[in-house]
């Protein structure tokens, strides 16, 4: 007998247009910006806050039926193929009126009509090339749909910032949440993907986790339809609430299979020693001191799988990207995608699609050279580092648009490098040496163009 829900693998290559490799408004400035501004208008002090789903509709047609202008399926993988070609006013004729479109985690990144979700794809392709994209699994159940992916993209020319080409390949896993009305078209996108992490393969960004493996780009494209037939949210709940960095291998004991594999979407690694994942857990929970975890809604549920939007609570303790922690608090959304064993009810897999920018956001720390100076001013807590910082960006606004964006881009090398030497007492003697050597060297470069800053 056939269970309810069903899975269909396709082996071929099947092309997926990549729906953002880049957040941009529609609208632009005249003056080219650095790095980060192809991602996003910057203000790293304001991720968009998305609005969470809602619950899934049961009660609509199963997702294999076609429904208005074609199947779901069908639609997304026309849609995918034009998105591929560059052809945008196709790829989004399935959108409705009242559209939606989230870039999770990014400033400005929340769109409202077709003509504003194109506008904003056709400056995000500027300067890539060589695009290959695949799906690697699709999740539908109810009124939503769960899209796995994998892009990648080569940086062959100036971005629409003006940032000049690298000529380095960014390769990156992604996701993307859908929501159907009873008509067959979308009126709602979430889309996750860990911006910095594609800058950071494009050296845009601080340097790649050690031991940083590309992604494969998937030859096979996976299909499951239809209901739950576990009850899998309650292990999943108990699971991710019992990730504490002193418990996690008491949760991994009860709840994982032997087998279980966790996917480091940051690294590239597949954790898949239990033993291994226990010190992973460990040393990941003890970044961040969890406040609270809601679990806004379980998405989709098909077979031995679960997907979940989930908003975290945390406190920042240290280990992200070299940064000294200050208690900071801060809030993330991630995409869960579980994997179950059907007959123990334990977990096999778990993937969390997230975007790191809403950490380093909260960090006040940027992903690429476009920043605003001034929140970086009393990061440091060393009066001649956050004088040489502010100083700085006082500077920045007597200058021409030119020599600005070189004076930007090298301040912001200067304090993510600053940022990974700011720990125990002897680093943080170095690192005031080190501030004090750059306001020499700023004094004698800039006093004559800044003549109003008091450098020392």
């Amino acid at each position: 007998m056939r269970p309810s829900w069903m899975t269909v693998t396709f082996i071929a290559p099947t092309v997926f247009g990549m729906l953002a490799l880049a957040c941009l408004k529609p609208t632009k400035k005249a003056a080219p910006e650095p790095a980060m501004a192809q991602v996003s208008e910057v203000d790293a002090q304001r991720p968009v806050v998305p609005e969470p789903p809602s619950e899934p509709l049961p009660e609509r047609a199963a997702p294999s039926e076609i429904r208005g202008p074609v199947g779901r399926a069908e639609a997304l993988r026309a849609t995918f193929a034009h998105m591929e070609k560059g052809e945008f006013a196709q790829a989004f004729k399935y959108l409705s009126d009242d559209i939606v479109w989230t870039e999770v985690g990014l400033p400005d990144g929340e769109f409202e009509s077709a003509p504003a979700i194109i506008a904003f794809q056709e400056k995000a392709r500027t300067g890539l090339s060589s695009f290959r994209i695949q799906i690697k699994r699709i999740i539908e159940a109810g009124d939503y749909q769960v899209v796995e992916y994998v892009w990648s993209a080569q940086h062959t020319g100036p971005f629409a910032d003006g940032t000049a080409a690298t000529g380095k390949v960014a390769t990156l896993p992604s996701a993307m949440l859908l929501r159907y009305q009873e008509n067959g078209l979308i009126d709602r996108v979430w889309l996750f993907q860990d911006w910095p992490n594609a800058l950071q393969q494009l050296g845009l960004a601080p340097d790649l986790p050690n031991g940083f493996r590309p992604f494969e780009v998937p030859t096979e494209m996976e299909v499951v339809l239809g209901p739950s037939d576990g009850p899998y949210r309650e292990t999943y709940e108990r699971f991710l609430r019992g990730l504490g960095p002193n418990d996690s291998g008491a949760t991994m004991a009860s709840l994982t299979t032997d087998d279980f594999a966790w996917v480091d979407l940051a690294s590239g690694q597949l954790v898949a020693d239990h033993d291994g994942n226990k010190a992973y857990f460990a040393q990941r929970s003890g970044s961040f001191d969890r406040v609270a975890t809601t679990f806004d809604t379980v998405i989709t549920a098909a077979g031995p799988l679960i997907a979940a939007y989930v908003t975290n609570e945390l406190i920042y303790k240290g280990g992200f990207m070299g940064v000294a922690a200050h208690d900071e608090r801060m809030t993330t959304h991630t995409l869960d995608i579980a994997e179950f064993d059907p007959e123990t009810l334990r977990l096999k897999t778990l993937v969390s699609y997230g975007n790191s920018y809403e950490i380093m956001a909260a960090l006040g720390l940027p992903a690429g050279a476009a920043t605003k100076p001034e929140a970086w001013v009393g990061r440091f807590a060393i009066a001649a580092c956050d004088d040489y910082v502010l100083n700085m960006s006082r500077c920045l606004e007597s200058v021409d648009s030119a020599t600005r964006t070189s004076m930007r881009g090298a301040l912001d090398r200067q304090v993510l490098s600053w940022l990974q030497q700011h720990g125990d007492d002897p680093s943080r003697d170095a690192l005031k040496a080190s501030c004090q050597a750059a306001t020499e060297v700023a004094t004698r470069n800039y006093k004559e163009i800044c003549p109003r800053i008091v450098w020392q």
